[in-house]
């Protein structure tokens, strides 16, 4: 699944978990989100994800994310306690129905997860997410095709200093290099239409962003379960959603190294193994 040659929003939120091999902590950092047309469908978009909401209850401006326990306190200090507990009461429902917008093929919405497992590094703690977000930006320059209007990349705004993580863009638009000095296989962002600035925004502002929240979380519980080998479960209830709008290669139809791409390679073995299980759970299941 190719994004296109219109220019295209990015939106991306981040996650992480640990997991113990051979007695060594290690950390999966994690960055999703998708991919929507500027303008039109980014506008349609947004009227989707209200209309989703004022099911449920909520006014556009309310937060929804992947883990709404998150937001105990945003809906306590808005005096929205009540509202909230209905919220958790049906979060399985709402997790969903926002999800399955991405499958409207009107809006051409595709999906994109990056990993990197790396030991923890206590000198450099910002460095499994400018890696993961190198990888992705790569991935995203491979797929696009410049534009007469901008791609813009969108981010939770991190919690630490972003100046960092601009400077990570900043290389990749100008230079087609990671902070390590490493090339991009697609040249410069410049040269593949992406916008000069890097864009910031808090999740529980945005809508977008807090669609890429969803994208990224499911995502998170799926990678745990292939990395740690517990049993999907609840991960098939929303997984598929998300596994139907990754890029795709387009010989073998799945979204290794194209929409799902993790390092090191050796961790692809245990997404396959986990991937093809899902499928075989939600054979019988329409998306």
């Amino acid at each position: 699944m190719q994004i296109g040659r219109s220019s295209k929003s990015f939106y991306l939120d981040d996650n992480q978990f640990s997991f113990t091999e051979n007695l060594r902590s290690r950390e999966v950092y994690i960055i999703g989100g998708f991919s929507v047309g500027f303008d039109k469908e980014e506008r349609e978009l947004e009227q989707q994800i209200t209309a989703v909401k004022q099911k449920f209850g909520l006014e556009k401006g309310h937060p929804v994310k992947w883990n709404l326990r998150d937001l105990k306190k945003h809906y306590d200090e808005k005096g929205e306690d009540e509202l909230f507990r209905n919220l958790m009461d049906r979060s399985d429902e709402i997790r969903s129905d926002l999800l399955g917008i991405l499958s409207k093929e009107d809006l051409g919405i595709s999906a994109f997860v990056s990993a990197i497992v790396r030991l923890k590094r206590r000198d450099k703690p910002g460095i499994s997410y400018q890696r993961c977000l190198t990888n992705l930006l790569q991935r995203l320059a491979m797929n696009v095709d410049s534009t007469d209007q901008y791609h813009s990349v969108f981010l939770d705004f991190f919690k630490e200093d972003s100046s960092e993580i601009a400077a990570c863009y900043s290389n990749g638009f100008h230079f087609g290099r990671d902070p390590e000095g490493n090339s991009y296989m697609a040249g410069s962002l410049a040269e593949k239409g992406f916008s000069q600035c890097l864009y910031f925004g808090k999740t529980i502002y945005n809508p977008f962003l807090q669609l890429a929240d969803l994208v990224t979380g499911c995502s998170k519980d799926f990678i745990e379960c292939c990395l740690r080998k517990k049993e999907f479960g609840r991960v098939c209830k929303f997984f598929p959603i998300v596994m139907n709008r990754l890029w795709k290669d387009p010989g073998t139809k799945k979204p290794f190294k194209y929409g799902l791409v993790i390092a090191p390679q050796k961790y692809y073995e245990p997404l396959e193994e986990g991937y093809a299980q899902v499928l075989r759970d939600i054979e019988d299941v329409p998306f």
